[in-house]
């Protein structure tokens, strides 16, 4: 297997040095097919790795809202029938025609346009001339619309953007080879079986309950997150006049819940676990939000 993946990637990278304009994979047989797709699925999981380490540390040690994702919408809007629908296969597919379709000149319908304006000859030269140039415009671009995912539109993030976009400009060398090398459903089906994974995870975020206490005063419920990505986080707090009467939240750190009850606040590196809450108030006498302090603490320092 260590050889077949060497082979593999040796011929990618030759690929990537000199993007070949005129894929023949027609005598390619279906089961030779199939096996360099989960050939490049395992390459695009190495190679993506440290992109997306480096993502994880940008967020450990930042102020950077990078929770706040386009996944985290749709994980929120659908469930995971409808997270995969979109966010597997019909998202990837705009994408593949968009991005990759016409990396074929045979299905560069732009391309065929201003040759029926300008000159076919001349445009097909000119394309094939600067092919290598175009193929990675393509990269580039697929790269750069990811960006978009990020609700944060501070500068940082734009100036963060070469990173934060990485696993999808790698992702996208790979499709891109899949597409010239064996054909457009083959970079597709790569495409949509990457993100369907992605979307499963984003939905099965791994949460462990800590906290499960009815009685008298109060009935609380918290459920710890370790994983933040494809999550949004809320905060909502019911009152009766003065009194809070329920609190809850959906993956939200200490710090952020210490904001709405002006608690003091934790040290970054110990902030990383996110909480649901659902906590109802039966008795308007107790001190509701001392309580809830006093647990998520307690969860924090035993970790």
């Amino acid at each position: 297997m260590f050889n077949l993946i060497n082979t593999y990637f040796k011929d990618y990278l030759q690929f990537l040095k000199e993007p070949n304009p005129n894929p023949n994979h027609q005598n390619i047989n279906t089961s030779k097919k199939w096996q360099t797709l989960l050939v490049f699925i395992i390459i695009d999981i190495l190679l993506i790795i440290p992109a997306v380490l480096l993502f994880f540390l940008i967020q450990e040690i930042s102020n950077l809202d990078l929770d706040n994702h386009a996944v985290s919408e749709l994980t929120n809007k659908s469930g995971l029938l409808g997270l995969i629908l979109l966010g597997g296969i019909l998202g990837p597919l705009i994408e593949e025609l968009i991005f990759r379709l016409p990396l074929n000149y045979k299905r560069n319908y732009l391309f065929k346009l201003f040759g029926v304006m300008i000159g076919r000859k001349a445009v097909k030269n000119f394309w094939f001339k600067n092919y290598t140039v175009f193929f990675y415009l393509f990269i580039l671009a697929f790269g750069i619309v990811h960006i978009f995912n990020f609700k944060d539109e501070s500068v940082s993030i734009l100036l963060l953007s070469p990173i934060l976009v990485l696993p999808q400009i790698i992702g996208g060398t790979v499709i891109a080879y899949l597409r010239l090398n064996l054909g457009f459903f083959w970079g597709f089906l790569q495409h949509a079986i990457f993100n369907s994974a992605l979307m499963i995870i984003a939905f099965y975020t791994n949460l462990e309950e800590k906290v499960m206490i009815d009685n008298e005063d109060f009935k609380l419920r918290i459920e710890v997150a370790e994983n933040r990505f494809g999550n949004e986080k809320s905060i909502h707090i019911n009152k009766d006049f003065d009194f809070i009467t329920e609190i809850e939240t959906r993956y939200a750190q200490f710090n952020h819940i210490a904001n709405e009850f002006n608690w003091d606040k934790i040290k970054q590196e110990k902030n990383y676990k996110h909480f649901n809450i659902q906590y109802k108030i039966k008795n308007l006498d107790i001190k509701s939000d001392s309580v809830l302090q006093h647990h998520l603490k307690k969860i924090i320092e035993d970790q």
